[in-house]
């Protein structure tokens, strides 16, 4: 009884408990794989089968692809120029020989597995092959010799019409000396090829039945038939067995007889038999020797497994038991120490305070360390954003490789038409959203918020950690497109620094980044390394041409010339910032040509809205017609405040610019003095009339130099100079480039 209570306690322990518990998943393994080895047995006699029927079937796919194969390439023969050429060429040698060396070049092929390929010729009764030309005796009876097929066989068969091919049995051909550049030819499987489009010309292959067998064949024995549709052998690799071919029964692929399986499988194309013979021993053999090599490798499994299932027990009884005695010695609740019964009961009773109070620790200094790690990056993140200043060294001990994720907002003219009072409550669940998404992936990420419409990441790098953030930017971006008919986001990720003394560098760069983003209302990811800055187009042609627009009152015409720069500037890709720097411009020049013409401004300034909220080119394009428009029609309005005489001279000359044009004259249709005129136009125009007169030429003439392609002569002429050089002196003068440097300009403006 003693004995048995002793037992019963050294049960108890962890090493006796782990020892027991091995041993029973042992003797479960052992359980289990005997009963699948008595399952597998039984089933692995049907699994040697569908292999063998598998075999088989990629068999039959490659012979009856290599029969498809040699069919296309006998077709390719009859569309052959050659073979037209053979029917109307004389003398008839030259264009046999063009077939024979295509015969060759076939032959030579190494997927055809051919020996040799002829062509016979019903009408010439002549036959050729890759080497030669003959009649059917001296070919059958010089160079290929067989007793079955005989010159009187090959006549009677490739004289017969039809269109049906035809295999033959597999024969040995051979060559008496002295040959013609013959090689034994071996096995071959004659294969003959009629056409009922082509009654005049036969095809006859020679196929290498060995070749043919060692490249298609798939199976662990050698013994292969193939059987004609009738049932008659045309080739075995096996001339040794001797065993008749079983009949199949309905509805089966194989059969058992004599101690072989018959395999057979039909091909699709060819209605040929393939036929493969397997031994019973062989597949016998393979069960016995599989089921042996199981049982060992079980036997030394369970042996290994018993071995070492002591030792891993012993080895980590000894740390538990370690641990069982410190909790013993340190543990403050002697009534759970007294209370458990065994080692496991007393770490289980122990272990969960223990987690729980490390837990708790843990989490305090967590959020202690986060805590100051937020303050102090806020910190240096203050001193960056002060004109880039650098930061303080001492607040930089961070020293984990980071990236800078930058998040501009921009919101869309529905939200400033919906909630107008909002930007700053939704920027703020914006921010509250990135802090969980980005904190929640990103280990030690911190985000603030630093502008209005700003939010900045810093995020710790580990190896990988570029992989898990790209995902995270990604599921970002999903997340703000569904709100994309309010609202769209940059996301500006800066490039790799392994420093936290690099931010104030880091910083710079995301600010470039959002800068370079692309002038569109969608949310947009700009990696560092991806976006290149590219320089703004040359605006001195647009600005000359404006001016002349606005000048005369014609909103259309400058609409054109801005339209056109806004389709420069799309079709290279300027980012979104010059686009708005280039409506500042525009509204800039236009306000001054009003200033200059004595125009209050001040209810065209009123009626636009912010460049800064026009974030297509849609946008800026309906911005810009308003501002031209109006600005339009300020000096048309001004205009029509003109006096008669003043109205008079000016469409005048715009109307004749092309003729001769003189004070004289046009004093005279108004019955003045020229001189009363000339004073008269200098005081309301502020320019005197030849310089007026000088003007409206230029311009037509560069409409003409941009819109047309008439020489610089043929538009001088046209717009009423009648030299070159007076064209060019005051073309020169008042556009400050010379009329082919002006055409040049443009040109390269377009490009």
């Amino acid at each position: 009884m003693r004995q048995i209570l002793q037992w019963k306690i050294s049960t108890r322990s962890i090493l006796s408990k782990m020892v027991l518990s091995f041993m029973a998943i042992i003797l479960l393994f052992v359980s289990f794989n005997l009963i699948s080895l008595t399952l597998f047995r039984k089933s692995i006699h049907g699994e040697i089968i569908t292999y063998n029927d598998a075999n088989l079937s990629h068999t039959t796919s490659g012979f009856e692809q290599y029969f498809a194969l040699l069919d296309n390439v006998i077709v390719g023969m009859y569309l052959n120029d050659h073979l037209n050429d053979l029917q109307k060429s004389k003398p008839y040698y030259m264009a046999a020989g063009n077939i024979i060396d295509d015969l060759e070049q076939i032959t030579v092929n190494p997927r055809i597995y051919l020996n040799n390929l002829f062509m016979y010729d019903v009408k010439h009764h002549y036959i050729l092959d890759k080497y030669r030309g003959s009649s059917l005796d001296v070919m059958f009876t010089e160079h290929y010799v067989n007793g079955t097929y005989t010159p009187a066989f090959w006549e009677k068969e490739l004289s017969t019409a039809g269109s049906a091919s035809k295999l033959y049995p597999a024969a040995v051909f051979k060559s008496p000396p002295p040959t013609y550049q013959d090689s034994q030819p071996g096995i071959v499987i004659p294969y003959l090829f009629r056409s009922q489009l082509y009654p005049d010309f036969k095809f006859l292959a020679f196929i290498d039945a060995d070749q043919l067998y060692r490249n298609y064949h798939q199976s662990i024995n050698n013994t292969f038939y193939i059987l004609s549709p009738q049932g008659d052998t045309i080739y075995t690799s096996d001339p040794a067995f001797h065993e008749a071919l079983p009949e199949l029964k309905p509805g089966r692929n194989w059969v058992k007889q004599n101690g072989y399986y018959f395999f057979y499988q039909k091909g699709t194309t060819s209605e040929l038999t393939y036929v493969n013979i397997i031994p019973d021993s062989s597949v016998s053999s393979k069960i016995v020797k599989l089921t042996v090599t199981l049982i060992v490798l079980l036997v030394v499994t369970s042996v290994v497994s018993l071995v070492l299932s002591v030792i891993f027990s012993r080895r980590f009884n000894n740390p538990v038991r370690k641990i069982v005695e410190s909790i013993r010695n340190l543990n403050e609740n002697k009534e759970i120490v007294r209370g458990a019964a065994n080692d496991f009961e007393l770490i289980h009773a122990n272990i969960g305070h223990m987690i729980k109070v490390n837990q708790e620790a843990q989490r305090s200094l967590e959020s202690r360390k986060n805590h100051l790690r937020h303050y102090s990056l806020m910190n240096v993140l203050k001193r960056i954003r002060i004109e880039y200043e650098d930061s303080d060294p001492a607040a930089e001990q961070d020293y984990r490789p980071f990236r800078f994720v930058l998040f501009q907002m921009n919101f869309k003219q529905r939200f400033w038409d919906e909630m107008p009072e909002e930007e700053e409550r939704t920027i703020a669940f914006i921010r509250e959203y990135m802090i969980q998404a980005i904190g929640r992936e990103m280990e030690g990420a911190q985000t603030f918020q630093i502008e209005t419409n700003q939010i900045l990441s810093v995020i710790y790098l580990n190896d990988e950690d570029d992989n898990r953030l790209s995902a995270v930017l990604s599921d970002i971006k999903t997340v703000l497109e569904t709100d994309n008919a309010y609202s769209f986001c940059t996301i500006a990720v800066s490039s790799y620094y392994p420093h936290s003394s690099q931010m104030t560098s880091a910083y710079a760069e995301v600010l470039k980044l959002v800068k370079l983003r692309p002038f569109d209302d969608t949310t947009y990811v700009s990696q560092a390394g991806e976006a290149n800055e590219k320089p703004m187009l040359t605006t001195s042609i647009l600005e000359q041409e404006l001016n002349v627009s606005l000048q005369e009152g014609n909103d259309l015409l400058a609409m054109q010339s801005l339209r056109r720069m806004l389709a420069k500037m799309k079709k290279r890709n300027i980012p979104a910032i010059k686009f708005h720097r280039f409506a500042e411009e525009t509204t800039d020049k236009v306000m001054r040509v009003l200033h200059s013409m004595q125009i209050d401004t001040d209810a065209l300034s009123c009626m636009l809205p912010s460049i800064e909220k026009q974030h297509t080119i849609e946008e800026l394009d309906c911005y810009l017609e308003k501002l031209v428009s109006e600005a339009g029609r300020l000096v048309r309005l001004k205009k029509e405040e003109r006096d008669p005489i003043i109205s008079f001279t000016v469409s005048y000359t715009e109307a004749h610019y092309g003729e001769e044009l003189s004070l004289d004259l046009i004093a005279g249709k108004l019955n003045i003095s020229s001189g009363y005129l000339s004073t008269y136009f200098k005081e309301k125009m502020g320019t005197n009339f030849v310089d007026f007169v000088n003007e409206v030429r230029v311009k037509k003439a560069k409409d003409l130099l941009l819109l047309s392609e008439m020489k610089i002569q043929e538009i001088a002429t046209s717009v009423g100079y009648t030299t070159l050089s007076s064209f060019n002196r005051s073309f020169k003068k008042i556009s400050g480039v010379t009329p082919t440097e002006f055409r040049r300009n443009a040109a390269v403006g377009e490009r």
